[in-house]
């Protein structure tokens, strides 16, 4: 940021914005959007069951009391009275599933993830959306942020049911030992994309200049993970989405199955059960 402007309210957010707005364009068959729960794609659906079922579920018993409220001020008949019976009955018989759905409402653990600052999703028409990338983005760190995206990424690799999407964080951090907490020994979290790696490169070389020998503790964690591969720049991200799949498959050009059964001389066959055969 230049000395002679002041910064923004909320760099976070602003960052956030202006990475969606250029990552977007690139990939038009993506969604890209802020601030998305994990449980809103397809790997992870599974999370939002129990709490979907935990806020819409009502008891059994308290339903059949209403209905035995309203048969109890119909007129006395054969009718209403083995209305009133067989509610009774039921009242019983729901009554021990009522108390398993209550111990399990109150037992059964719920596993809370927070949302992902940025994703890159495959979305189509009736089906789930499939997350293909995640993004947390931390304009600086704390040790509490560090661990959170930690944590974050850990959750995203256990919890999920199908493809892991490509999880990493992206920032402005300068500092060698937060940057550390990230992306040192730590499987959770794929890459750090910092948004200048290049001039913080430099800026590491001229403040190493300053040192005297070759034991500066931050200028030997920032080479080694440099050199690990596992901080990047912002380019290396732009590569990344630009080389997920193509959310839609190409479209088989109209008449293509059948001229290929036409050179293959094979539409004429027929199968036994009178489907057209294709191979």
């Amino acid at each position: 940021m230049p000395e002679d402007k002041p910064g923004g309210n909320d760099p976070g957010a602003r960052l956030e914005e202006a990475i969606q707005g250029h990552l977007q364009p690139m990939r038009p068959d993506l969604v890209i959007r802020r601030s998305r729960s994990a449980l809103e794609f397809e790997q992870y659906a599974h999370l939002r069951v129990f709490p979907e079922f935990k806020e819409g579920h009502i008891n059994a018993g308290t339903t059949i009391e209403q209905l035995r409220k309203i048969a109890e001020k119909l007129p006395p008949s054969a009718p209403t009275t083995r209305l009133l019976t067989s509610l009774d009955s039921a009242a019983t018989k729901f009554a021990e599933q009522d108390r398993i759905s209550e111990r399990l409402k109150l037992y059964m653990p719920e596993e809370s993830l927070l949302k992902l600052d940025l994703t890159c999703a495959s979305e189509e028409e009736g089906k789930e959306s499939v997350l293909r990338l995640g993004l947390s983005s931390k304009w600086t760190l704390r040790t509490d942020r560090a661990q959170d995206c930690v944590s974050q990424g850990s959750k995203l690799a256990s919890q999920r049911r199908g493809p892991m999407p490509h999880y990493a964080v992206i920032t402005m951090e300068p500092r060698p030992a937060m940057l550390k907490i990230l992306a040192d020994g730590s499987g959770s979290v794929d890459f750090v994309y910092h948004l200048d790696l290049p001039a913080l490169v430099r800026a590491m070389e001229k403040v190493r200049s300053t040192k005297r020998g070759n034991k500066w503790s931050p200028g030997i964690t920032f080479e080694r993970l440099l050199n690990q591969g596992r901080i990047r720049d912002y380019d290396d991200l732009v590569g990344a989405v630009r080389s997920l799949p193509l959310a839609v498959s190409p479209a088989v050009p109209q008449g293509a199955i059948a001229a290929a059964e036409e050179e293959a001389g094979r539409s004429g066959e027929v199968l036994d059960d009178g489907d057209p055969q294709l191979f």
